[in-house]
């Protein structure tokens, strides 16, 4: 995954304690050496991390070539597919409106069952800046944080749980023309500027919060 990168759960881990920059140093010259066509994905996701010196990766390059190791793509197919590649993508990065409000996970997308909250969008490059604020629209229509998807279970809450690719409460539209993320049910998604979370609501004409654009588009 593209942030924890060789462990097991979620890919949205945290680096903390003395050794930080070393841990981060080491996720670095994984990324390089394994991510391919991805990298460039990785540092959207992270982007102070792309000016952090790697070292010689020489030795680690042979090694990928002796082993024919496969690519991390092809890790995301077989092994993980719930996680989207970029180019499953029709938007990601900061889902912001018009007024600098921004999608906001808060760290809280590496359990299943929390909610979506709305916070001021950043512009920084502070180990969080970008990634309790980056989602992800597939092109099948998942709303997604960097571990689980959005449910709305046909209600006012989003929340956060695994990705079961069956459509259903986990489906949303995105509508190019007007930037609105729909559902079937006939709701928008919606900033709730009051209580500072991203709910679902009944669309409205004009409604400044329920008009999103992404950081990053593929259309």
């Amino acid at each position: 995954d593209y942030l924890s990168l060789t462990q097991s759960s979620g890919i949205n881990a945290e680096y903390g304690g003395n050794n930080a920059d070393v841990v981060a140093k080491n996720y670095i010259r994984t990324a390089r050496v394994w991510f391919d066509e991805e990298l460039d994905f990785y540092f959207k996701i992270r982007p102070h991390f792309e000016t952090i010196d790697a070292g010689d990766l020489t030795d680690r390059y042979e090694l990928r070539k002796r082993l024919n190791c496969k690519s991390y793509a092809w890790f995301i197919r077989n092994v993980y597919p719930e996680l989207p590649l970029e180019r499953d993508l029709i938007g990601s990065g900061q889902l912001r409106t018009a007024d600098g409000r921004c999608m906001d996970t808060r760290g809280k997308d590496l359990a299943q069952g929390n909610i979506l909250h709305l916070g001021t969008c950043h512009t920084g490059e502070g180990r969080n800046s970008n990634s309790n604020r980056f989602m992800m629209f597939t092109k099948d229509g998942r709303l997604m944080g960097l571990n689980f998807c959005l449910d709305s279970g046909y209600g006012e809450e989003l929340k956060f749980y695994n990705c079961h690719n069956q459509g259903g409460a986990q489906h949303f539209n995105y509508d190019i023309a007007t930037s609105k993320i729909t559902q079937n049910n006939g709701r928008c998604v919606t900033a709730d500027v009051e209580k500072n979370k991203v709910i679902t609501a009944p669309c409205k004409e004009g409604d400044p919060y329920q008009v999103w654009e992404f950081d990053y588009k593929y259309f």
